[in-house]
């Protein structure tokens, strides 16, 4: 994983790495707190969105971790273009590392609301003006019922 300087981390496969999170934190001018680490480092190894109560049940339970600081982190990251956030039919918020892959599909559980990641799957992304309109993003959610559910 590398940082960059547009705020977009680039992941790869090995696990992540506090220096990488550090300077990822810096060049986004975020002060490095165990908790910003922790989140970080949470979603940068995550292969799908997580929610907030999905991080929560990941971070270390050793420590006593404030829910409204985790919120606050996740808002933080957002603001500066670190993590994406995905809303689910059930409301709830997903978040996801925005990366070299940050342009892929979503498929969600209409029955349980899991929600993953479809990275191999080809989307047309490359959207740039519809009518009046000037593109800002484009997020594709497919919906269906997962193996579990089934």
């Amino acid at each position: 994983m590398k940082s960059l300087k547009s705020g977009k981390i680039v992941k790869d496969n090995q696990d992540s790495n506090e220096e990488h999170i550090e300077i990822a934190l810096k060049e986004n001018h975020l002060k490095i707190t165990k908790a910003r680490v922790a989140v970080f480092k949470i979603l940068a190894s995550s292969r799908k969105p997580l929610s907030h109560s999905d991080i929560m049940e990941m971070l270390d339970s050793d420590k006593n971790w404030d829910r409204v600081t985790i919120y606050r982190t996740l808002s933080e990251f957002e603001e500066k273009k670190i993590v994406k956030s995905l809303l689910s039919k059930e409301r709830t918020t997903y978040f996801e590392i925005m990366d070299s892959m940050s342009e892929h599909a979503h498929i969600t559980c209409d029955v349980c609301g899991k929600m993953e990641c479809l990275l191999d799957e080809m989307f047309d992304f490359s959207i740039k003006k519809a009518g009046e309109y000037q593109i800002k993003s484009v997020e594709i959610l497919v919906k269906g019922i997962c193996g579990s559910c089934k």
